[in-house]
């Protein structure tokens, strides 16, 4: 999805996009706007732009990701107890789909609730997921940040956090090779 000064949606277009010219289907059904460099480009690439449109509309008649104790049969999401093969299947939308890889979507389960005894990060209590302390950082970020002893082998213990990541980052290198 571009925005104004970026490219535009349509693939193969490497054109930049200087005015906005919006999906309006997009903007009506509340997703983030695409942006295309002209109308003929967009009226080129709306057959599959659509799908998009369609995606969005199975997900908010499912409730958009909200909570809900039991999920509808709505060929998108399954309960929490489904059996393991349930839960592994396609989604309505895609059973048809031609995938030339081997990843695949699976059916989403409804919003789980985390323990009172594991600690939250502050974004969990955030109707919006957004950071208090990342927003207190942004704000007054004129510098580089110098964590203290506490963080760094404390609780929050981030020198650990960051040989996992390294951890990660190798073994998902090592998969692609």
């Amino acid at each position: 999805m571009s925005s104004t000064g970026g490219g535009c949606a349509s693939p193969g277009c490497d054109k930049v996009v200087s005015q906005r010219l919006a999906c309006p289907k997009c903007i009506q059904l509340g997703l983030p706007p695409t942006y295309f460099c002209s109308q003929a480009c967009f009226k080129a690439n709306y057959s599959s732009h659509k799908s998009i449109h369609s995606l969005a509309k199975q997900i908010m008649a499912a409730g958009g990701g909200g909570h809900r104790k039991t999920p509808p049969e709505d060929g998108v999401s399954c309960e929490i107890i489904a059996p393991q093969s349930q839960k592994l299947s396609l989604p309505d939308w895609a059973k048809y789909y031609d995938f030339t890889g081997d990843l695949r979507p699976t059916l989403y389960s409804p919003t789980r609730t985390v323990p009172a005894h594991i600690r939250k990060p502050d974004y969990a209590n955030h109707p919006a997921g957004v950071s208090d302390c990342e927003r207190r950082d942004r704000a007054t970020n004129n510098a580089i940040r110098v964590y203290t002893e506490d963080e760094i082998e404390g609780e929050t213990n981030l020198r650990h956090a960051c040989k996992m990541g390294r951890e990660v980052l190798d073994l998902a290198g090592k998969a692609l090779r």
